[in-house]
Order: C-alpha cells, then structure tokens, then sequence
C-alpha cells in the first residue's frame, strides 16, 4: 500500500541521487507517472469488462463523484498527517491538490443527471 509521504512533501523521502545509479528524481517521477498510467489501463479495461457498452450519463457521473470523493478523503487524511508530523510543506502541497478535487465534486454536483 501506498503512503502519501511517497508522492508528496516529504523532504526524507527525496530520490538523491546515489553514487551507484540509483533513479534521480527525475527519473523517479517519470517511474511514477509510468506506474500511473499502468494503473489508468488496468482501471479502464475493469470497467470496460464491467459495463460493455459504457456508462449511461449518470453512472458516469455517479462514478466520478465517487472517486472524486474518495481522494478527497485520502488527501484529508495526508494532510492530518502532514499536521501530525509538522511537514508543513506536505500540509500546503496536500491541501492545495485537495481544494482542487473539491472545485471538481462542486462542478460535478452542479450537472443535473441525465438517466
């Protein structure tokens, strides 16, 4: 499981670069978008096998609120942790990813559902 000290704000947590090769933070951050785009296929091909034909309007948008909500609580939780911690630069970089997924649930909740 992930924690969100290795994507954000934790200055213990940087990729230096070491004598013997090891990924810089360049390269670490192009391994994490690399990951990330792995992990965009797989969740495309589930719900792909999950809904043959596709979403109607409001599943899509029922299932983007959803998700929306669920990294919204995940990053709660990273900046109670980053407070915790004293990181108070986890705590802005956390925070301010926060407000925006929290504009995108306002934008989505604002759409009117079409069955």
């Amino acid at each position: 499981m992930w924690s969100p000290a290795q994507f954000q704000g934790d200055p213990g947590n940087s990729q230096e670069p070491a004598q013997d090769g090891a990924a810089t933070g360049k390269q670490a951050a192009e391994e994490v978008a690399k990951a990330f785009q792995a992990v965009l296929e797989q969740e495309n091909q589930a719900l792909r096998k999950q809904f043959g034909k596709g979403f109607n309007p409001m599943q899509a948008q029922a299932r983007a609120l959803l998700w929306l909500m669920a990294l919204h609580d995940i990053h709660t939780s990273a900046v109670k942790q980053a407070i915790a911690d004293s990181n108070g630069e986890a705590v802005s970089g956390w925070a301010e990813d926060m407000g925006k997924l929290s504009a995108a649930i306002t934008v989505l909740e604002t759409i009117q559902p079409i069955p």
